[in-house]
């Protein structure tokens, strides 16, 4: 079956061949990547066999391209939920177990109301359970122990820690750019490229629990999982 042209995300690499971002994975339309060739502004360097035609030219859609000049990347990463949780690597940092996103929530080691701040240093990934034990009572005054200290991570630690958590469908030409661990056998047909689009707007859940993996099933770039983590 032929890949459809509408469903066929370029992977967007920086000019030093690393991905612009892992969490979203940098994606860009069809459409976004042949206008950036056109205007000189990328390199091919890998094409999907679909291809579109216009009154004078045939091309073949890229699937890898990367940037001729390179952009700086920050390398504070923003103080999110998704951040927090990935950090902690989707585990309870009071039980010690790891949990589907949703049966997730931060916690403020000192409550808020007294005295806590929305900081790195102070919110922790919290399963429901724990996180109402807890309440707005200090973990020692509930008998529970902090599995590790908090702490505002750099850039190189987040992509370690998110490096085991893959999104669920990721095109094979794209398979040696990337640098998840225990990167399965990716599928080259149409569903493949059909999930590496989702995967520009919605990172889809990966729950397996002999893996012991969990990723949202929604996250869409400046929504609930993108918001600047902050105190009233």
């Amino acid at each position: 079956m032929g890949l459809s042209a509408s469903t066929c995300p370029a992977l967007v690499l920086n000019a030093d061949y690393r991905p612009l971002s892992y969490f979203p994975l940098s994606l860009w339309s069809w459409q976004d990547a042949i206008k950036a060739v056109f205007l000189d502004r990328v390199n091919i360097l890998s094409e999907y066999d679909s291809v579109v035609h216009s009154p004078r030219l045939e091309m073949r859609l890229p699937s890898v391209i990367s940037l001729r000049s390179y952009v700086p990347v920050n390398r504070r990463p923003a103080f999110t939920r998704f951040n927090v949780f990935l950090r902690d690597r989707f585990r309870c940092q009071y039980c010690g177990r790891r949990f589907a996103t949703e049966e997730l929530t931060f916690d403020h080691v000192v409550p808020r109301a007294r005295g806590g701040t929305t900081t790195w240093q102070n919110v922790v990934t919290a399963c429901t359970a724990c996180n109402t034990a807890k309440g707005a009572r200090t973990p020692e005054q509930c008998g529970l122990t902090l599995r590790s200290v908090p702490k505002a991570p750099d850039l190189t630690e987040l992509q370690e820690a998110g490096r085991h958590f893959p999104p669920g469908n990721l095109h094979p030409s794209w398979r040696d750019y990337l640098n998840f661990a225990g990167l399965s056998e990716i599928r080259s047909d149409e569903d493949a490229v059909d999930g590496a689009l989702a995967a520009h707007t919605t990172l889809r859940a990966i729950q397996s629990e002999a893996q012991g993996r969990a990723f949202p099933r929604d996250m869409t770039e400046g929504e609930y999982w993108g918001v600047q983590l902050e105190d009233d």
